[in-house]
């Protein structure tokens, strides 16, 4: 009977957490976690290219997608601007779906892929590039503690 208990009171308080995390969406086919990727920065790869070449990475930044223009981005303000060579080319993976791409598209989102030093996409624009991805996910906002909605970027 302790046992019932305790473990009620376990889930219990659990619960209210749970809505921390919210789902994410995008392509992520296999699921489960990805162990075999190296967490970096896309600074980390922008900086010191060689350092991760042809290695399985995950990284989370600002994606873009268009015709010779597929780039994930530091920042969505780097896009903005032109900025590409703080982006890395994105070869998207030939199953993932409209749907998928649009959910994906001009958002933050955690992706899974080998890094190529060498390429750097669409006539040498960027950084790098990204091959054989398994993930491509948004990445959810940080709600603000205040008002729970997600914090807004500064006006400048």
């Amino acid at each position: 009977m302790k046992r019932i208990v305790l473990f009620s009171l376990g889930v219990l308080l659990l619960l209210p957490g749970l809505d921390a995390f919210p789902q994410m969406a995008g392509y992520y086919p296999k699921g489960g976690p990805d162990l075999d990727a190296d967490s970096v920065s896309l600074i980390q790869l922008i900086a010191n290219p060689k350092a991760y070449d042809n290695k399985r990475v995950r990284v989370i930044g600002y994606l873009h997608l268009e015709f010779e223009g597929n780039a994930m981005y530091l920042h969505h303000e780097d896009f903005d601007y032109g900025l590409t060579k703080n982006a890395i080319w994105i070869n998207v993976p030939e199953d993932m779906t409209n749907e998928q791409i649009k959910i994906v598209n001009d958002q933050y989102v955690i992706c899974t892929a080998r890094f190529r030093s060498g390429r750097q996409g669409h006539m040498g624009m960027n950084s790098g590039e990204f091959f054989d991805v398994t993930r491509l996910e948004t990445w959810p906002h940080r709600s603000r503690p205040d008002s729970g909605k997600p914090a807004q970027p500064s006006a400048r």
